[in-house]
């Protein structure tokens, strides 16, 4: 890494659960980051110590020495993602990336962790709500986003970009809870299109939303 680039370090639980997006960015871009490990007790203990009381939290070191620190997640990602270049050059089409991302998180999480039954009942009931409707229409509308990239693995163009690392993260995390995806589903092909990426440097399993890092 180049001495005048920044260096990262990231604060959270060992488990990838909301830095799950966040930690990727850093390791494909090949940035110097490290995670320091901190546990619920410790935050409850010092809030005062994190943007909003609560993790996870990135604290970014400039070539100058200053010091940037950010907390919530997504902003993590959204500023993450201008950082390394994972997202448009042009306001219009920023836009548009960062509200695809959007979608994945609204139309999957409440579903997922904020639903009125849980998600593993939901999947194990082919007439819920979230498999006969919420889910259909999810993969209906992004299939339509990827189709019209040409099918080829991304939302945009022929390279990653940040909404190609937020429908992965959700893709994995839903198989881990039981949903089934369609082989041949556009979807499926951006999972197996980011799985080949020679920049996980045989770490892609220890970025699954269930997986855990070591400090």
């Amino acid at each position: 890494m180049n001495k005048q680039q920044s260096t990262f370090v990231v604060k959270y639980l060992t488990g990838n659960g909301r830095v799950g997006i966040i930690r990727p960015i850093l390791h494909l871009k090949g940035a110097q980051y490290t995670n320091e490990i901190v546990t619920l007790e410790d935050v409850a203990a010092n809030r005062a110590d994190y943007p909003f009381g609560h993790i996870p939290m990135l604290i970014e070191t400039k070539p100058d020495g200053t010091k940037f620190e950010l907390g919530e997640s997504i902003a993590i990602e959204q500023y993450l993602s201008e950082k390394f270049d994972l997202l448009s050059s042009t306001p219009e089409e920023n836009a548009i990336q960062k509200s695809i991302a959007l979608n994945i998180y609204f139309e999957i999480y409440n579903h997922c962790f904020a639903g009125k039954i849980p998600i593993q009942e939901a999947v194990a009931d082919p007439n819920s709500e979230f498999l006969s409707k919420a889910l259909p229409q999810f993969l209906a509308c992004h299939e339509r986003w990827l189709n019209k990239n040409g099918n080829n693995g991304h939302y945009f163009g022929d390279k990653l970009t940040y909404p190609d690392l937020v429908l992965l993260h959700w893709c994995r995390m839903m198989q881990g809870l039981g949903v089934k995806l369609d082989e041949n589903s556009p979807v499926k092909k951006l999972e197996n299109t980011l799985k080949e990426m020679e920049e996980w440097k045989g770490m892609y399993d220890t970025f699954h939303p269930f997986g855990s890092v070591d400090a």
